[in-house]
C-alpha cells in the first residue's frame, strides 16, 4: 500500500526535542511526474533540488531512478488522477500521526510540501479545520501566496508558511520581511545578522512556525549545491556581518 507521509526525514526528526513530530510528504517535485507541483520553481530551484538528497540520490550503478523516486512519483500521480482516494488516504494517515505524536507525548505537525509547492490551502481548506490541533507549515517561492498567507484571506491559524529566496526573487524576500515574514535562504556559511537583519539558524530543526517574524533563516548550502557556484546561495554579504 502507497504511503503518503513519512516521519524518516532527518531534519524533521530534530523537533522532537523542542516537543514536536512532524510527518512530511514528498512528492515527485517540478514536473518529474508528467505534471508541474512547482509552479514558481526558478532553474536553479531545479538545479538543486533536495529531492536527490540523502537516500533519493543513491542510485545503482547506471540507473537513472531508484525505489524512493519511483513512489515519489507515484504518489503524485495518485494526487493527480484520484483526488478521492488520495484524501482518504491522506484524512488517515493524519490521524494515525496525531495519535502517534498524543502517544509519544509531542505535538503533531504536518508538512504536506516536502518537495513541492502546491497551494494546499485553496481547496483543502477543510483539512487543517478537521485537524485543528495540528500544526501545518511549508515552505513557499510563491510571493502572492506568502502575501495572502501575512495579509490575508488566509483561511486558517494552523497553516504557516515560509518564504524562499531564489536566485531571481531578492526584492520580493525584502517586501516579506518588511510585511512580517520570515525568508529562508541559503549561505555558503550562515551568518548571524544580514542585510541588517537577523539570521535564525534554520538547521537546528524544520520547525518554522517557531521563528521570530521578520527575519531571514539561514541553512548551509550542502550537497551539489555546497559544491558549486550558484546565484542560489549566499557566498558573499556585501559588507554586512
Amino acid at each position: 500500500m502507497m504511503q503518503l507521509l513519512t516521519t524518516s526525514n532527518p531534519k524533521i526528526q530534530k523537533g522532537v526535542k523542542r516537543g514536536y513530530f512532524t510527518t512530511i510528504q514528498h512528492f515527485a517535485p517540478s514536473k518529474l511526474s508528467g505534471t508541474n507541483v512547482c509552479p514558481d520553481a526558478t532553474p536553479e530551484c531545479i538545479r538543486f533540488c533536495l529531492n536527490k538528497a540523502g537516500r533519493g540520490g543513491i542510485f545503482k550503478a547506471g540507473e537513472k531512478t531508484n525505489v524512493i523516486q519511483e513512489a515519489r512519483k507515484r504518489r503524485t500521480r495518485f494526487f493527480n488522477n484520484d483526488i478521492v482516494g488520495y484524501h482518504s488516504k491522506l484524512l488517515k494517515e493524519i490521524t494515525a500521526h496525531v495519535k502517534r505524536a498524543n502517544k509519544l507525548g509531542l505535538k503533531p505537525c504536518v508538512r504536506l510540501n516536502g518537495t513541492s509547492d502546491l497551494s494546499w490551502e485553496d481547496g483543502f481548506a477543510p483539512l487543517f479545520w478537521r485537524f485543528a490541533d495540528v500544526q501545518f507549515y511549508d515552505y513557499t517561492k510563491s510571493f502572492d501566496r506568502m502575501m495572502r498567507f501575512l495579509k490575508g484571506p488566509w483561511p486558517t491559524k494552523n497553516y504557516h508558511l515560509t518564504f524562499s529566496r531564489s536566485e531571481l526573487n531578492d526584492a520580493e524576500c525584502n517586501k516579506v520581511l518588511d510585511a512580517g515574514g520570515s525568508v529562508a535562504v541559503v549561505f555558503e556559511s550562515v551568518p548571524h545578522v544580514f542585510r541588517g537583519r537577523a539570521v535564525y539558524d534554520g538547521d537546528t530543526d524544520d520547525l518554522r512556525f517557531l521563528d521570530p517574524p521578520g527575519s531571514w533563516v539561514g541553512l548551509k548550502a550542502k550537497g551539489k549545491l555546497a559544491r558549486e557556484l550558484s546565484s542560489f546561495k549566499i557566498t558573499t554579504y556585501g559588507g554586512w556581518k
